[in-house]
């Protein structure tokens, strides 16, 4: 049996022209999306879950990657997924994309970089819905200060921080799948703090319809980040939906609330990607 860690590409049935893409977050790896991904492909989705550079393999592996490298794994299994509609139908791909934790920041340069164009769609990527879960904008105060001074130390760069907190899920049910590695290069967190700093003031320029989703529980990225998303994506509003979960801590997709989640996602992408 393949690990859920791994990267998997779930096929729709023949004619399907809707295609999800699903963005994994920062030292994690496919299993933080697999149920999800089970749902949307059994709603007759076509699914892909990648699995970024450098992640769930060594902290060595980790450390020498950066974000320009976790944006070129999620473009190239986007082109991937528009490839494998393209070969399923005759019809114009539907695309969007689920983007958890970092994963959302990924998610957001690919959807502000292929824009929906339904008559480009079978020629590129054509994004025409986002949904961003649990995704940071900011990392508490302290925290990023420490990354951005300690990065700055050649001797401290590599440097990895425990990751103390585990998963940051309170949920009980999920299978023993490695969590792998069992910390996080200083080096890679800066490129984190890098590309939050970067994705941000291209909030504006995304336009498709988004979903919005927090836990309240969350121990490692702001709840608060989801009213600054609302007020600064260029989403007209009235295309702009949220849930904020109260039980649940980082890793919504896994979580106590999981299914609320999965039901909230896939009304959002039966509006915004009908069946043709």
């Amino acid at each position: 049996m393949q690990s859920l860690s791994q990267p998997r590409l779930l096929a729709g049935v023949p004619g399907e022209s809707r295609g999800v893409l699903l963005v994994h977050g920062f030292s994690g790896s496919p299993f933080e999306l697999y149920l999800l991904a089970e749902r949307l492909h059994r709603e007759g989705f076509h699914v892909s879950l990648p699995l970024l550079t450098g992640h769930h393999r060594s902290l060595h592996a980790l450390a020498d990657s950066t974000w320009h490298d976790w944006l070129s794994s999620a473009e190239e299994a986007l082109l991937g997924l528009h490839q494998a509609v393209c070969a399923h139908t005759d019809k114009a791909p539907q695309l969007a994309i689920v983007g958890f934790s970092m994963g959302g920041l990924l998610s957001i340069d690919l959807a502000r970089r292929y824009p929906a164009c339904v008559e480009e769609a079978r020629k590129r990527p054509s994004v025409a819905a986002l949904s961003i879960l649990a995704t940071p904008l900011w990392l508490p105060s302290w925290q990023q200060r420490a990354i951005v001074r300690l990065s700055q130390l050649a001797g401290l760069r590599r440097l990895a921080v425990p990751k103390l907190a585990g998963r940051d899920v309170r949920a009980k049910d999920l299978p023993k799948e490695p969590l792998r590695p069992w910390g996080m290069p200083v080096r890679a967190l800066a490129s984190l703090v890098e590309l939050m700093q970067t994705v941000r003031p291209l909030l504006p320029e995304v336009k498709q319809p988004t979903f919005l989703s927090y836990g309240l529980r969350d121990h490692t990225v702001p709840p608060a980040c989801l009213d600054a998303f609302v007020a600064e994506l260029g989403t007209p509003k009235d295309q702009l939906s949220q849930l904020v979960l109260p039980e649940s801590f980082h890793i919504l997709p896994l979580d106590v609330e999981r299914e609320q989640l999965f039901l909230a996602v896939s009304a959002h992408l039966q509006r915004h990607l009908p069946r043709r």
